[in-house]
């Protein structure tokens, strides 16, 4: 790729469609908790609204996921938040896996003590998309 048309940054953010549809099916569990005349009921209800809430809040605040750029990578989840310059960053690969007839392929940024799985719902992206356009944004001295 001509290193003139290669892009300064790229970052991922979850898709929007999924954290609106989550913040939808939050609505709509606590509604169900409210009119329910069942205990149980508003014990299942509850708990799927507080499922969902954490989905949309991760959405919003763990915003962008993951950013590369020629300096390295930002890694934001809600379980590691680091900063990776590309001679820290070992591989950065799309792996697909089958698993009881299901395909299921992810991105793995490998950094040695930081490994970091990102979902194409965390990425917005496909995950193999995202593995090249990080290579593109990736200085070509750094591995």
């Amino acid at each position: 790729m001509d290193p003139a048309s290669s892009p300064a940054s790229v970052s991922f953010v979850p898709d929007h469609r999924y954290t609106l549809l989550a913040a939808l099916g939050t609505a709509l569990a606590l509604l169900a908790a409210v009119v329910s005349t069942d205990p149980a009921g508003h014990v299942l209800f509850s708990a799927a609204a507080i499922v969902m809430l954490g989905y949309v809040a991760t959405d919003l605040v763990f915003r962008p996921r993951l950013t590369a750029s020629a300096d390295g990578l930002v890694v934001n989840t809600p379980f590691a938040r680091a900063r990776l310059s590309w001679d820290e960053v070992t591989d950065v690969r799309a792996d697909t896996r089958f698993r009881r007839g299901l395909r299921s392929v992810t991105l793995e940024v490998d950094a040695g003590a930081v490994l970091a799985v990102f979902t194409r719902r965390t990425l917005g992206v496909e995950p193999a998309e995202a593995a090249a356009r990080i290579a593109a944004v990736r200085p070509p001295s750094s591995g």
